[in-house]
């Protein structure tokens, strides 16, 4: 599937299903409770990025990668970090304010990283998504890429672990 097609079909698909989620299914109830609302950073997360990586962070078998309770591994070295806003669908992406993508990438970090970010974590700076997304990442061994950085990342983590 393409990225298009994925975001084509995922973004229709994640307003159906963010709104059967917020409303708490489809049949009617006698004494609706007030649907919950999203604030700015969670609707920019689904509009941009939910079609995707599903509605809260669980992607399907394709070769977008799963963020809930694994992309805070990224985040155990600075090189995991500035390859999380270098992928080109963040990098690039239609959020073009970065103190919007820096809230957005925190959402994805904190709140989708779950278990997986590490307690000392600091979070994403407008600053940083500024310098950062002026060299998105442009290479033709990208899986590889991100394997070989996840790799680093992850002995980081081991390397940070209390004994």
């Amino acid at each position: 599937m393409t990225r298009k097609n994925c975001l084509e079909k995922g973004v229709g698909a994640a307003f159906v299903v963010a709104s059967l989620f917020l409303s708490g299914g489809v049949a009617a109830r006698a004494n609706p409770a007030p649907s919950p609302t999203l604030d700015r950073t969670q609707t920019a997360y689904l509009t941009h990025c939910g079609g995707c990586h599903g509605i809260e962070g669980i992607s399907g078998p394709t070769f977008v990668p799963m963020l809930r309770d694994a992309v805070g591994t990224f985040a155990c070295s600075e090189e995991g970090r500035k390859y999380l806003v270098q992928v080109p669908g963040v990098s690039m992406s239609l959020i073009r304010d970065d103190q919007e993508l820096a809230d957005v990438m925190n959402f994805v970090l904190f709140r989708l990283g779950g278990k997986s970010t590490p307690p000392m974590t600091k979070p994403y700076t407008a600053a940083e998504i500024h310098e950062w997304r002026q060299s998105p990442l442009s290479v033709t061994d990208f899986m590889e890429r991100r394997a070989h950085i996840l790799q680093n990342a992850v002995a980081a983590c081991q390397a940070h672990k209390p004994t």
